[in-house]
């Protein structure tokens, strides 16, 4: 087996003990890519939703769906890792009830430090059933039956009316459709973003090319979106790992009725060297639940080779990051634009 982890463990096992060993019809594995094999050995028919890709890169091609929906159809039993967020939860356990077998039955595992009651009351929404696991290994399981079919709730908008658009949010969207404190400490720098490329409302690159502009690690897609608006003839391209994000950032610049080409990507690696004009990023510093700033590091250096003599590398931080001493080392000259004691805002001129 190549999982070793006791959530996933505990996971297959606690399936064994509901089912009494009999073989599912239809295994879905939503963010679970470690237990494919074990699926394999109990179901006449895996499939498999990453939201994450980089988790969907760990698994056979031919058990990818194209969206959760279309996994879900017709599955009698789920097996899902808990997602770090109540509105992942919920827009899961939604689809599952919705799409799912009228007998299917989801087990749904985390660590005990990330449980709590209110994911109870997420399933109890969509399910007629749901109880706990006994804990292993500091892992506990949710089991959840008798699911509630009713109208999709998900994706879900708000209106900003101060920034004059609607955002839209999957519920594994980062700060679902809100505008996260970080991000408002950009957004409200926006005006100053392209002075340095000579970008303006309707301003193409010094090449005679459109402005080739990024949203990197989108979430929602406020940042593509007002960048959009700003330079109409610019190519804005709006990426991030999350299919979530993606789908998000969509329907947000499609409201607004300004074009953005949004990219399921990992990172900038599928980018070619000297193709970009201006990165705005506000980048992640956890993987889940747990703290990781080795992804952004990593962007720095690649935003390097992806950004033209003079290009502009916007990023907004946690202020106890020393980020920008690592900017200035890896990409070019740094300054701070604002800051509070919670967020550093920075632009760096690439070299």
């Amino acid at each position: 087996m190549l999982e070793t982890d006791p959530v996933d463990l505990l996971i297959a096992d606690e399936s064994q003990t509901i089912t009494e060993g009999a073989r599912a019809r239809r295994l879905v594995l939503l963010d679970a890519p470690a237990l494919v094999e074990r699926a394999r050995a109990v179901a006449d028919e895996v499939v498999v939703w990453c939201d994450d890709l980089r988790e969907r890169a760990e698994v056979p091609a031919e058990l990818l769906a194209a969206d959760p929906a279309e996994a879900l159809a017709g599955a009698d039993l789920v097996w899902l890792r808990l997602p770090k967020s109540l509105a992942g939860l919920d827009e899961y356990a939604e689809l599952v009830a919705n799409h799912g077998d009228e007998q299917v039955r989801l087990v749904a595992g985390g660590r005990v430090k990330h449980m709590t009651l209110s994911q109870n009351e997420v399933l109890l929404a969509h399910f007629g059933s749901v109880n706990a696991s006994l804990g292993r290994q500091k892992s506990r399981v949710l089991h959840a039956r008798l699911p509630y079919p009713a109208d999709p709730t998900w994706p879900r908008s708000k209106a900003h009316p101060d920034l004059g658009v609607t955002l839209w949010a999957h519920g594994n969207t980062f700060a679902g459709a809100k505008l996260d404190p970080g991000t408002r400490v950009l957004v409200d720098k926006l005006g100053q973003v392209g002075k340095l490329v000579g970008g303006g409302p309707s301003t193409a690159a010094t090449d005679g090319g459109a402005l080739q502009v990024l949203d990197l690690g989108c979430g929602n897609g406020v940042l593509a979106t007002l960048l959009a608006k700003r330079f109409r003839t610019a190519h804005v391209m709006a990426s991030d790992v999350s299919w979530a994000a993606v789908e998000s950032t969509r329907m947000s610049a499609e409201e607004a009725g300004v074009r953005v080409e949004t990219l399921w990507r990992d990172g900038l690696a599928d980018f070619e060297d000297d193709s970009l004009d201006i990165i705005v990023t506000n980048p992640p510093f956890h993987i889940g639940t747990v703290k990781d700033s080795g992804p952004a590091l990593e962007m720095f250096s690649e935003a390097a080779r992806v950004l033209r003599s003079g290009g502009e590398f916007w990023c907004v931080y946690n202020s106890h990051l020393p980020w920008r001493a690592r900017l200035n080392e890896v990409l070019g000259q740094t300054k701070v634009i604002d800051q509070n004691p919670k967020y550093t805002l920075t632009r760096t001129e690439a070299r």
